[in-house]
């Protein structure tokens, strides 16, 4: 059989016609689609719909407590490591004291943070207080810019609403903080003499899982 037997009839040559068709078609095909397909998939996952979402938060507290006794111009240094994939909202430090062996004159504490090893951009804060306040110092910041964890209701697409409640990495690493204490003792002879202090320190990160559910409006 020869190549005229493959076209000596117009049914013939139609079907040889449609046969080279597909075989020139099928690999620029198979080339073009993925390309088409990621492309198409990622402009619809980064646009989205724009909709109306109730916004909740799946909070999981990490903390770390220590307690130090310090005499007069003495320091603690403190460190927090903080390792976690999820979103910080908030990470916070609290040092409380109970100045109870001479409450007439109150000891103090000052404190100092570090945060040269945490992922981001972050301020280090000073601060003092007197045992007679509870807690005597409290340090807090923010991974997620304002976060309070309360349920909202916000319109606009998933993407752009996980984007902006979300810590992006920020606030991992290593937390860090000396406490120095101040001891202030009543000026008279004989009797208890305070000369030192208990001081409880506290970190608390509160990590958190985004809920987001789309508001569906029911017609009376």
């Amino acid at each position: 059989m020869d190549f005229n037997d493959f076209v000596d009839t117009p049914r013939k040559q139609l079907m040889l016609a449609g046969s080279v068709f597909f075989l020139l078609i099928f690999p620029i095909y198979f080339a073009v689609m993925p390309t088409l397909i990621g492309d198409g998939l990622v402009s619809a996952g980064s646009s989205g719909i724009s909709a109306e979402w109730e916004v909740s938060f799946t909070e999981t507290p990490i903390s770390l407590t220590e307690s130090v006794n310090l005499g007069d111009g003495d320091s603690h240094d403190s460190f927090f490591d903080l390792e976690t994939e999820s979103n910080i909202g908030y990470v916070m430090l609290e040092i409380s004291c109970n100045d109870n062996d001479d409450p007439a004159f109150n000891d103090e504490g000052s404190v100092t943070s570090d945060i040269s090893q945490i992922t981001g951009e972050f301020e280090d804060l000073s601060d003092s207080g007197s045992c007679g306040n509870s807690p005597v110092v409290t340090m807090i910041w923010y991974p997620t810019t304002n976060y309070t964890g309360g349920n909202l209701t916000l319109t606009g697409t998933e993407n752009e609403i996980r984007q902006l409640w979300a810590s992006n990495g920020d606030g991992v690493g290593t937390w860090a903080a000396t406490l120095t204490a101040e001891i202030n003792a009543a000026p008279v002879l004989g009797g208890i003499v305070d000369n030192d202090e208990d001081y409880d320190i506290v970190w608390t990160a509160m990590t958190y899982e985004l809920v987001l559910t789309p508001v569906v409006e029911v017609e009376a």
